[in-house]
């Protein structure tokens, strides 16, 4: 019985009633694979073929957009933002804290009429259960569709089949955790920047050109005093200019936050959807849905601390396939 009820408290917080049908073509990366791996979901609970991530040398993938992001959302619906979630909170017995969980909006427009819009979903771990990720904050950045004219309020992530997704992970810290705290646990030397998208561009699906302009944010520190509150993130924000053709090409511009910034210039693009900076590039990442979105990570040279996850979706220029 005890197993049963935790079970539903899980299902009931990860949304893992949510089914989806399986995404055409699942990559992405980390910067430390002992904390996130990136891959086809496929828990028990809460998989489907997705983008998801093993947490903390987890043997099975979460499902992002039907566990985590789903299950914060209806939480944070019910009882707004930095909701304790208990399993009471979906109609089970108990008192058991799970989770506090918050969300934001972002927009870059870049100076033009076309926003890019995204959500971030935070969440902190209070409760740990044997078959649920484990984890002290997990950070998840969405590219959202579009909009003209302004931001998008509330943002509309893309929808599964083209999702794209980015963030940062920390473990849990020493103790027990609160009730109540925006800390995340980022300051830790084990944060993990990652990124993942459901349809993936490769060598077969490269456009033949690209002359794009993205709008730009990276995700560092939530919870931190640079990184800002999870309901208000301090994020790094920009546009990137990407020009391609004949097999190869280049990613320019920069991101920033305050005078903290990540400059790509130098960042080649390859023809199987990937960009990076060098064969030990400090930034790696890929081309998404026909090269309509980006994600990827910076991985700075002073620690963890200064890594960054981005993602961003194009916000003018061309593309042909």
């Amino acid at each position: 019985m005890k197993k049963s009820t935790l079970t539903l408290a899980i299902m009931a917080l990860m949304g893992s009633s949510t089914a989806f049908a399986a995404s055409p073509n699942v990559q992405g990366s980390s910067s430390n694979t002992s904390g996130v791996e990136t891959g086809e979901s496929n828990h028990i609970l809460f998989g489907g073929g997705n983008s998801g991530v093993a947490l903390n040398g987890a043997s099975s993938y979460i499902d992002l957009a039907g566990g985590p992001i789903n299950g914060s959302n209806n939480a944070i619906d019910d009882h707004g933002n930095g909701a304790i979630m208990t399993p009471a909170d979906m109609g089970l017995f108990g008192g058991l804290s799970v989770a506090q969980v918050w969300k934001a909006d972002a927009a870059v427009n870049g100076g033009g009429s076309t926003y890019a819009n995204f959500a971030i979903n935070s969440v902190r771990q209070i409760t740990t259960l044997s078959f649920a990720p484990q984890f002290g904050g997990l950070v998840i950045g969405q590219v959202g569709a579009n909009s003209t004219g302004s931001a998008a309020d509330p943002a509309q992530p893309l929808s599964v089949g083209e999702g794209v997704y980015f963030g940062e992970w920390a473990p849990r810290a020493d103790g027990t955790p609160p009730q109540d705290s925006t800390d995340l646990n980022m300051a830790s030397s084990e944060r993990t920047v990652w990124y993942v998208g459901d349809d993936a561009v490769d060598t077969n699906s490269m456009p033949t050109a690209i002359n794009a302009t993205y709008g730009v944010i990276g995700i560092n520190g939530v919870g931190t005093t640079a990184g800002g509150s999870p309901d208000n993130p301090n994020l790094y924000t920009g546009t990137l200019t990407a020009s391609y053709s004949s097999g190869s090409g280049s990613l320019s511009g920069s991101i920033s936050r305050g005078a903290a910034s990540v400059n790509f210039n130098g960042t080649n693009i390859h023809d199987n959807g990937r960009f990076s900076n060098g064969s030990n590039p400090t930034i790696e990442g890929r081309f998404y849905n026909g090269a309509e979105a980006l994600a990827g990570i910076y991985t700075g040279s002073s620690g963890a601390a200064d890594d960054v996850a981005f993602g961003g979706s194009k916000i003018s220029g061309t593309i042909t396939p």
